[in-house]
């Protein structure tokens, strides 16, 4: 198994559109019907700093969310969303890729 998690940080003001923006493009519930996906959460922080979100989605081979990255619709949804970042609108919305080592 594979864990993706991507940071995302929303601009000034726009929590609640990142929030809505997933929610109304049923960007987790896509992704979870993608071949691959097991999993997908998007997770909100709570300690008063910045609007940061962690999308954390677990998958079957590190190919499967290659896949996922590289989907049309994906694409997509990625440029609309960065009108609610706090980031460049060139910068790739992808996240990092981790393997289980342990667990308790």
């Amino acid at each position: 198994m594979i864990r993706s998690v991507l940071t995302l940080r929303a601009a000034a003001g726009q929590a609640g559109a990142l929030e809505a923006f997933y929610a109304e493009h049923g960007i987790l519930e896509r992704a979870r019907r993608f071949q691959g996906c097991r999993d997908a959460l998007l997770l909100r922080s709570v300690d008063g700093g910045p609007a940061t979100y962690l999308v954390i989605a677990d998958w079957d081979t590190a190919a499967d969310y290659r896949r996922w990255i590289e989907d049309p619709w994906r694409v997509a949804m990625s440029r609309q969303l960065a009108a609610v970042l706090d980031t460049n609108a060139d910068e790739p919305v992808v996240g990092a890729l981790f393997e289980l080592v342990a667990t308790a």
